[in-house]
């Protein structure tokens, strides 16, 4: 691969691809790598892929924002030639070895990244696991722990009513009705153009969406939005009454 290092305007940078490696920004880490920066210490390039008109950021998030903190309008990039789906590819195995040390949430994102992804879910869990720097133990134990999630929303056989010899018989279908065939229930595809980030990079349909919640974040995490998503809701509701 085509590497190279130069300095890039942070406006060139594109951070809405989908390529976030983990759940949520570090505001301490972003202070402290602004502190460094103001005092005149260079810390290692971010890393880019360039895809011959998008600079795709792909490593180095927090370095990014420290620049923004002290109004830096450039940063030192190690630029890549690859598309947006080759830097998010990248992402998921970014820090493993260096940096901010990744907590269990962002190894879980990291996860479900992979395997929401239809390609990338046939890899083999060990390669999987190889790509995310995590152990292979953990990416077996997530990718079952996925199957069983998506084995419990999948619609049950429909009974197929037919005549035959003047008399009705039922058979049991395995197709889907056709509102569970809709595009709508799977995820959006990083590969395709690049949609507003969120910490998630969440599908649009709210039952895969949960589902990624639970998944990287936890159970725990899942109670506590949905409580403070139902306050604001209400908040919501009394400041427009």
């Amino acid at each position: 691969m085509t590497t190279k290092n130069q300095t890039l305007k942070l406006e060139q940078i594109r951070i809405d691809g989908g390529t976030q490696p983990r759940v949520a920004i570090d505001e301490q880490v972003v202070a402290d790598y602004a502190e460094l920066y103001g005092s005149g210490f260079n810390l290692p390039p971010v890393t880019v892929f360039f895809d011959g008109v998008n600079y795709w950021l792909a490593d180095g998030f927090h370095r990014y924002w420290a620049n923004k903190k002290i109004d830096c309008e450039y940063v030192f990039a190690d630029i890549r030639q690859g598309t947006q789906r080759d830097a998010i590819l990248y992402s998921v195995g970014a820090n493993a070895t260096h940096g901010l040390r990744r907590t269990n949430a962002d190894k879980r994102k990291a996860l479900l990244v992979m395997f929401e992804d239809e390609e990338w879910m046939q890899w083999s869990a060990r390669e999987i696991a190889r790509q995310c720097g995590v152990s292979e133990k953990m990416a077996r134990s997530f990718r079952d722990s996925l199957s069983a999630s998506k084995t419990q929303i999948e619609p049950k056989p429909q009974a197929v009513k037919y005549k035959r010899g003047g008399k009705t018989h039922q058979q049991k279908s395995n197709r889907k009705p056709t509102a569970h065939r809709s595009n709508a229930l799977h995820p959006i595809r990083q590969s395709r153009p690049a949609l507003a980030q969120t910490n998630l990079n969440l599908p649009h349909d709210p039952t895969y969406g949960a589902r990624a919640i639970v998944s990287a974040m936890g159970a725990d995490y899942a109670h506590q939005l949905l409580a403070s998503l139902n306050q604001y809701l209400q908040e919501q509701k009394e400041g427009a009454a």
